[in-house]
């Protein structure tokens, strides 16, 4: 599975009809490659396509279109984590996690306020079927700014959770998607999060 998300439209979304077959992914060379190869498929999200081959791949991007927002429970981000895939950056800075990390407040949005803040805007997306129809769905979404410092949630991590590799010049990390999802909502609840803008200081967290 790999990010296949299309190049954020310059007029918003709201005029903007996604083509799934043809509209190129803005996730790099190395993504774009993959959406193009024989037996790919690709999910019905706008805001946050992937493509995925396999066993998988039909279970990973067919409800894409579903959920309330695009990392919740019926999400592919979140299903490859359930299905306890392996998270591998190649090549990308050490502080860096990974889309599946957006999980947790795609789904801790439903249990406090500091996580509600996330999602604030319904938006209308609209993709072209393979009969060249339009068909339409709703995702609420956030306009809040958003800073994280990763190194906060790295070190609640162990080796049970993400390691790190290389071949010749080019590192290698690996996140255990399950354990390391389940950490970061345990922290998450904890008012522990990546981000430190909005920072969770100024909410109460005791008994969540």
């Amino acid at each position: 599975m790999m990010p296949a998300f299309p190049p954020k439209p310059k007029g918003g979304y709201d005029k903007y009809v996604f083509n799934p077959n043809t509209d190129k992914t803005a996730a790099g060379h190395l993504a774009e490659v993959f959406r193009n190869y024989p037996g790919v498929k690709r999910s019905l999200n706008v805001h946050h396509s992937v493509c995925a081959i396999g066993k998988y791949a039909d279970y990973l991007t067919k409800d894409h279109t579903n959920g309330v927002n695009c990392w919740d429970e019926t999400s592919p981000w979140f299903r490859i984590c359930e299905l306890n895939g392996l998270v591998f950056n190649l090549g990308l800075p050490r502080s860096y996690m990974g889309t599946f990390h957006h999980c947790v407040e795609g789904i801790l949005y439903k249990e406090h306020p500091y996580w509600a803040q996330f999602f604030t805007k319904k938006q209308k997306y609209s993709y072209r079927l393979p009969d060249n129809t339009i068909s339409v769905y709703y995702n609420i979404e956030g306009e809040l700014i958003r800073k994280t410092r990763k190194k906060q949630i790295f070190r609640y991590f162990t080796s049970s959770h993400w390691r790190i590799t290389r071949i010749s010049n080019l590192e290698i990390k690996v996140f255990y998607s399950r354990v390391a999802l389940n950490k970061m909502l345990e922290l998450g609840r904890k008012g522990i999060s990546a981000y430190y803008i909005p920072s969770p200081k100024n909410f109460d967290f005791n008994g969540k």
